[in-house]
């Protein structure tokens, strides 16, 4: 199983999931401090409770801190974050010395203990790899090495798109991290919008896929949010990605973390067909025509009928991304990115005539146009 499902406000997580993870879909979930309340709401279960269901299923809990949205624009989405307690009074976010660092992380630690959660240290949203912040990043997880006492201790990294794609700055920051040597890494890019398919770019691709080739190559490596995005990250040896039935659970943008409106949760069912040639999907109607059009070329698509209803229509989603990886997964270094090229190939001569028969607006360029670019930068830089 490849697949852990990220949290959500709804109140379906310790329901979906379970279901997900008994049919081996899923590996288990990452729970949010922004979006889970520790004490239940009515609406929600308490923390203890939807857990406990969790590992009743035989899955994993994570607790990812999620600090690094403290750092976004415009954060303001804290009506569960208040209930956990990550921060002293009134310094919530406050990682500027070495004594609140410090402070957060054995708060954090304690968290993930009263979870029974593998130590997963919070970091820092980064916008450049090479400045004053990614420095503080830095130090906050050689001081997690420092507080973590007992069991495996993962280490968190997040940036945006120029973090990314910041080449050889990112290299030397990577390679710092690299010497702490946790047990795991988990990795987040960190977007504006909250949107499927990512506006992706090559160089954030490459710059991902270089991370997680060196990194993984010792230790495993979980991409947070990753759905569909994070396939070059497979293929550059990552063993497990995030996702889940809300665009949010998909992408980790700024957005999902701004001051929600009264009554709203923030989310919307995904339920986009996703079709496995295609690596991408369409909307119902725009796959209803497909098939009424050209019923072969439907089926060639992806494999079974696609179910309705917003659960089905994940559960299907996640056969898909599990399929497209175990299959990845079966090879190794040069090979297994050549393997994800070639899927990427056959992808973008597919598109145009899917595009022209079923009126779907976003087609290959938008699916999966940045990541073959990137898929190839980064080859050529392996010299493959």
């Amino acid at each position: 199983m490849s697949l852990l499902l990220q949290d959500t406000a709804r109140n379906n997580l310790y329901s979906w999931a379970p279901r997900a993870i008994r049919g081996g879909l899923a590996r288990g979930v990452i729970i949010s401090p922004f979006t889970s309340p520790v004490n239940g709401n009515g609406y929600k279960s308490d923390i203890a409770r939807g857990t406990g269901r969790i590992r009743a299923a035989g899955g994993d809990v994570w607790f990812d801190p999620t600090s690094h949205a403290l750092q976004m624009p415009q954060v303001g989405d804290f009506r569960y974050y208040a209930e956990w307690d990550l921060w002293p009074s009134n310094q919530m976010g406050e990682l500027e010395s070495e004594t609140s660092q410090r402070d957060h992380l054995k708060r954090v630690f304690r968290v993930q203990d009263d979870l029974q959660a593998p130590h997963l240290a919070p970091t820092i949203l980064l916008h450049s790899a090479q400045s004053q912040t990614s420095q503080r990043a830095l130090q906050l997880s050689t001081l997690a090495a420092e507080e973590h006492t007992g069991g495996p201790l993962w280490l968190s990294i997040a940036g945006d798109t120029h973090f990314w794609a910041s080449q050889s700055e990112l290299d030397a920051h990577i390679g710092a991290l690299d010497q702490l040597e946790p047990a795991g890494w988990f990795i987040t890019v960190v977007r504006p919008q909250s949107s499927v398919p990512v506006p992706a770019h090559a160089d954030e691709v490459a710059g991902m896929m270089r991370t997680v080739y060196a990194l993984s190559q010792e230790r495993p490596v979980i991409v947070g949010h990753g759905d569909l995005a994070a396939l070059p990250a497979i293929a550059a040896g990552a063993m497990t990605l995030g996702t889940g039935w809300d665009v949010r659970q998909r992408v980790c943008a700024y957005s999902d973390y701004a001051t929600r409106t009264a009554g709203g949760d923030g989310g919307q069912w995904y339920q986009r067909p996703t079709l496995e040639l295609l690596l991408g999907g369409m909307s119902g109607n725009e796959y209803q025509v497909l098939r009424s059009q050209n019923e072969v070329l439907a089926d060639s698509l992806t494999p079974g009928r696609i179910p309705a209803g917003p659960e089905n229509a994940f559960l299907h989603h996640a056969r898909v991304l599990s399929a497209i990886i175990e299959g990845l997964s079966t090879l190794t270094g040069r090979a297994r990115v050549e393997a994800l090229r070639s899927l990427y190939l056959r992808a973008v001569a597919e598109w145009p005539q899917v595009q022209k028969i079923s009126g779907c607006a976003t087609g290959g360029n938008a699916w999966v146009g940045a990541l073959l670019d990137g898929v190839n930068k980064f080859a050529a830089e392996e010299g493959w």
